[in-house]
């Protein structure tokens, strides 16, 4: 029976014993073992994909392992394994892999030649991403030869493949190894212009406490090689005060604690150097962070140098020398040599011999490695110059065809237009003719509508001069009457009264409704909102001011719109006058496009909102506001006032 689960059971015994080998703690031949047993898990693996994936990460792991022939091993499979495949994307990666290892065992012809080998193969299957990381390894690698020039380019060319995109933290790498050269180059105004760039970028980045630290600390020492150490302690100061991010990251703590000393012993602060000196040390010495390791014995030796104790001080140089030449720190060691040639007198002369053979064995090196780096990088440019050439070729070609078919799309666009212009032409006439008569429709209607404004106007009138003020008079007449009767004919006496007051409402909004509109033309929209706030303010007794914004957005408003306007500020003022008690009112009219928003503020008593029972003048608001498809939003506090805001 077939083990239709066996890819998936292959894949987990696979990330069981490769987590496993991850495990710092244990000992190096049995994560090595336990990198075996991962490996041959993947015999079984169908997917030849999964199975690079699988091998790569192998290959990663067995790269910091301290083992050369167990990393070939590997990394010879998964490259042949890539080249099975024929994948330019899984060859590009196994020699980046082999580019990283390389670069660890500071063997840095091979590491840039592998890279050199992955940035074309990225370049060319268009993952810019990831060709714009080579670039920057290569100008790594530069770097370290002392090719400062060679990387500057490389940089320069790979912060190309950044801008413009996400890539943030890339972009921050770019800038501050430019700054870093120029720093080692003693060009401190140009290191200032690339740090101040990649500072730019650090806010975008995830997590980016550690780079803000980091450039801190760059920057520190470029105003400790200046000469303004006070400055410099400023900047290493500032970085120090991170201290959780500090301690996720000791190697930089002690770059920083080491910095700061050393800008005090520039200053002659001795009683101040020494404690951080000591501190930075130790926490090196425990995380095996060997290259700090060997400057802070530098530093050391210089530092009891000039207190005047030379033994302690040859002997911290020693220290330094040795650690430097087991771990070739070439200018750790030149710079070990020279400081021992100035302490130590009975050995001056060797140590000064030891110094110059060395400095003529690393400018030997270093332009060897410069001349391979040039002449890989004349062979990547050739490859790109060809790559050019067969792009523009296609891209010849391309724009041929695309021509022909335009010239052929032309023809039949132009024959095809001739025979629409005719009927466009008539179409054009037809418009004509419908554009007078829709002018002179608009004429007789502005005619009946003139008419009409008249009539309402006549109408309204009749109402509020006649009917009401005779309603008014026999409710006011009634109101003074002494009635005697029963509890329930004086009940009904008063719901008559109260009923009158209600037509006479009703009869008065009917009317303004009526003359509204000839209102506004001939006074303007803010003229009546004026009217109304100074009658209500009287009536009230209260200061107002008005801010009315974009006079002429509001005029161009619908003229229903201006009276539900009118309605909702005129019922707002009345229950300011019925219930707040306020001194002063602020009425805003403000144009947020799209949005027209309206607001009222009064410094009243104000209302808790669980008191208010839901009455017809705030249903009346509410509705006035949904024909004009707005909101409208009642704020208030006790004992500070209330604020109304309708937004359409």
């Amino acid at each position: 029976m077939p083990n239709f689960f066996q890819p998936d059971r292959t894949q987990q015994l696979f990330e069981k014993y490769y987590q496993k080998a991850q495990i710092d703690s244990l000992s190096l031949n049995t994560r090595i073992r336990l990198l075996h047993i991962a490996y041959e898990a993947l015999k079984y693996t169908p997917t030849d994909s999964l199975k690079y994936s699988s091998i790569s990460k192998v290959v990663v792991a067995s790269s910091h392992l301290e083992d050369s022939i167990f990393f070939h091993k590997f990394a010879m499979e998964g490259l042949k394994l890539a080249k099975h495949l024929k994948n330019p994307s899984f060859i590009a990666d196994a020699h980046w892999n082999y580019g990283a290892y390389y670069l660890n065992e500071k063997k840095y012809d091979s590491s840039y030649f592998h890279y050199d080998r992955a940035y074309k193969l990225f370049q060319q299957v268009n993952k810019n991403y990831y060709a714009g990381k080579m670039l920057y390894n290569m100008a790594y690698i530069s770097s370290q030869t002392n090719d400062f020039t060679g990387a500057e380019i490389l940089l320069f060319r790979s912060i190309k493949y950044f801008e413009g995109t996400t890539n943030f933290k890339q972009l921050y790498l770019c800038y501050n190894l430019l700054g870093t050269n120029a720093d080692d180059m003693e060009e401190y105004d140009k290191a200032l212009v690339y740090y101040t760039a990649a500072e730019k970028f650090i806010p975008k980045i995830n997590n980016s406490e550690y780079y803000q630290l980091e450039l801190l600390n760059n920057m520190g020492v470029r105003l400790h090689k200046i000469g303004k150490y006070e400055n410099a302690i400023i900047y290493f100061d500032k970085a120090l005060g991170f201290k959780e991010t500090l301690s996720e990251a000791p190697s930089l703590y002690a770059k920083l604690l080491d910095n700061k000393a050393f800008s005090y012993l520039a200053l002659g602060k001795y009683g101040d150097v020494r404690p951080f000196m000591e501190k930075a040390l130790t926490l090196r010495d425990s995380i095996d962070d060997r290259a700090g390791s060997t400057i802070g014995r530098l530093r050391f030796a210089i530092y009891f140098a000039k207190i005047g104790d030379t033994i302690s001080a040859i002997k911290y140089a020693e220290d330094a020398m040795h650690l430097a030449e087991q771990n070739y720190f070439s200018r750790d060691l030149l710079d070990a040599l020279e400081l021992l040639a100035e302490l130590d007198q009975e050995n001056r002369v060797d140590y000064f011999k030891k110094h110059i053979a060395l400095g003529k064995t690393l400018s030997a090196r270093d332009r060897n490695l410069r001349n391979k780096f040039t002449a890989i990088q004349y062979e990547t440019d050739k490859y790109i110059r060809e790559n050019k050439w067969l792009f523009k070729q296609k891209l010849w070609i391309t724009i041929g065809a695309i021509i022909v078919t335009l010239l052929l799309l032309f023809i039949y666009l132009n024959t095809r237009q001739r025979a629409r212009n005719k009927a466009l032409l008539f179409e054009r006439e037809q418009q004509q003719y419908n554009e007078d008569l829709f002018l002179m429709a608009m004429e007789q209607k502005t005619t009946l509508e003139r008419g009409r404004s008249q009539e309402r106007l006549r109408i309204s009138e009749e109402l509020h001069d006649g009917i009401l003020a005779r309603l008014f008079a026999i409710r006011f007449k009634w109101s003074f009457i002494q009635l005697d009767g029963d509890e329930e004919s004086l009940m009904q006496h008063k719901k008559s009264i109260s009923l009158l007051t209600d037509i006479e409402s009703e009869i008065r909004n009917v009317s303004h409704d009526l003359r509204n509109d000839l209102i506004w033309e001939e006074l303007g929209f803010r003229n009546e909102i004026e009217n109304c706030i100074k009658e209500r303010s009287e009536i009230g007794q209260f200061k107002t001011s008005l801010n009315y914004g974009d006079s002429d957005r509001w005029e161009s408003l619908d003229y229903l719109y201006k009276i539900n306007i009118c309605r909702i500020l005129d019922e707002i003022l009345h229950n300011i006058i019925k219930h707040a008690e306020a001194t002063y009112v602020s009425i805003t009219f403000l144009v947020e496009d799209p949005h027209y928003i309206i607001t009222v503020a009064d410094n009243g008593k104000g209302f808790n909102k669980s008191w208010v029972r839901k009455g017809i003048g705030l249903k009346n608001l509410k509705i006035r506001a949904n024909k004009m498809k707005g909101h409208l939003t009642v704020s208030s506090k006790v004992g500070i006032g209330t604020t109304v805001e309708i937004k359409f």
